[in-house]
């Protein structure tokens, strides 16, 4: 048995104390995606156990541990389904307990039986000679691309769910959640663990180990940063793992009648003219149908059908006028452009940069500087 510690060991040591406290720690922060957060604890808690299983491996590797470690390996099949259930329970209401059908875990259950029959029906120094003597390792393979390209349809997959969430979003609320760039960072962090994974693979089929830096150990290192990803985001700002959801897509009904329209959007001219609800850093699209006495729905229609645009862009649109309606005002001699972007209505620099550009098609700075030249 090997006492001195490598590297790769202390790496994985932290990773393993990490993921202990993060799957502790999640399940006492409050907020309203309990069901959510507790895929994620189960996640970190088997990103743990393949750590865990790693060191155990290397470190005291015996026959019966070699016989084992194909069972541990199966649990790989779980992180797809799991980090694409993880995200749809966190991002849209209604899917707050959302469970994928059994046979998304089909994989699971089949690396599962495979490895009891190995283990059943083989002792552990004869499961070994079936390794060394060739009969298993062609296998093992076919298994690892499974698995590759398993957790891969899941990740596109749930790219694909935080672009919609992006997209609704929109018609929801009139301002950019941060939680979206903690879910890229996730989302590139487990990508950066497969694609190790990938290139080890391939260095393993295609070119013998030729490339000795691109080893088994990469997946190791990889994982890790899986953990620290979301320990650095739930240390650092917890509120991310509040997310405001947002309501997934329902049916249309027949449009609004035509003097219904023309009243509720003289209605809602009012509410942005006289009252200025877009100053108003959170406001949401239940906020203005509130105000209006209306549902969510037909506020959408209008904006859809009749401004043809977003909730979003709506709203920042009249923040956009605020804030040059202030500059006018020689109002940015007294104050920062942060200070009167967050005046007219911005939560965010990124967000007022962002709906700035896109409106006036140039940033506030140059703007004011063609304003000053003037």
């Amino acid at each position: 048995m090997e006492n001195s510690f490598q590297l790769i060991d202390i790496v994985i040591v932290i990773g393993i104390c990490q993921g202990i406290f993060l799957a502790l720690t999640l399940q006492r922060i409050s907020n309203n995606n309990l069901h959510a957060n507790r895929i994620l604890s189960l996640l970190i808690v088997l990103a743990t156990a393949m750590l865990i299983g790693r060191f155990v491996y290397f470190r005291f590797l015996t026959y019966t541990v070699f016989q084992w470690s194909i069972l541990v390996d199966s649990l790989v099949f779980l992180f797809g389904p799991l980090i694409y259930m993880y995200l749809r329970r966190l991002l849209f209401k209604g899917d707050t307990t959302f469970f994928l059908p059994i046979y998304h875990f089909l994989g699971f259950f089949g690396m599962v039986i495979f490895a009891l029959l190995y283990i059943v029906f083989y002792s552990p120094k004869e499961y070994y000679k079936l390794f060394t003597d060739g009969y298993l390792p062609q296998a093992f393979h076919i298994i690892s691309a499974i698995m590759i390209g398993f957790n891969g349809l899941y990740l596109v997959k749930s790219f694909k769910l935080v672009k919609k969430f992006k997209i609704e979003e929109k018609e929801t609320f009139s301002f950019e959640q941060t939680p979206v760039i903690y879910l890229n960072f996730f989302l590139f962090s487990v990508s950066a663990c497969l694609f190790a994974w990938f290139l080890s693979f391939l260095n393993t089929i295609l070119l013998d180990g030729y490339f000795t830096y691109i080893n088994y150990e990469s997946i190791w290192v990889a994982i890790p940063v899986f953990i620290y990803v979301v320990g650095y985001f739930s240390l650092k700002q917890p509120e991310l793992f509040r997310i405001p959801q947002v309501e997934k897509p329902k049916e249309r009904k027949e449009r609004i009648s035509e003097a219904e329209s023309i009243l509720l959007k003289e209605k809602l001219d009012s509410l942005m003219v006289n009252e200025k609800i877009f100053m108003e850093n959170n406001l949401t699209l239940a906020d203005v149908a509130s105000q209006l006495q209306t549902s969510t729905n037909n506020i959408s229609w209008i904006l859809n059908n009749v401004y043809q645009t977003t909730f979003y862009d709506f709203i920042n649109g009249y923040r956009i006028k605020e804030f040059v309606q202030k500059v006018e005002n020689e109002e940015h001699l007294r104050h920062t452009i942060l200070a009167l972007s967050l005046d007219a209505g911005f939560n965010s620099k990124s967000t007022f940069n962002k709906a700035f550009k896109f409106v006036m098609n140039e940033t506030p700075s140059n703007f004011i500087k063609k304003h000053r030249a003037a």
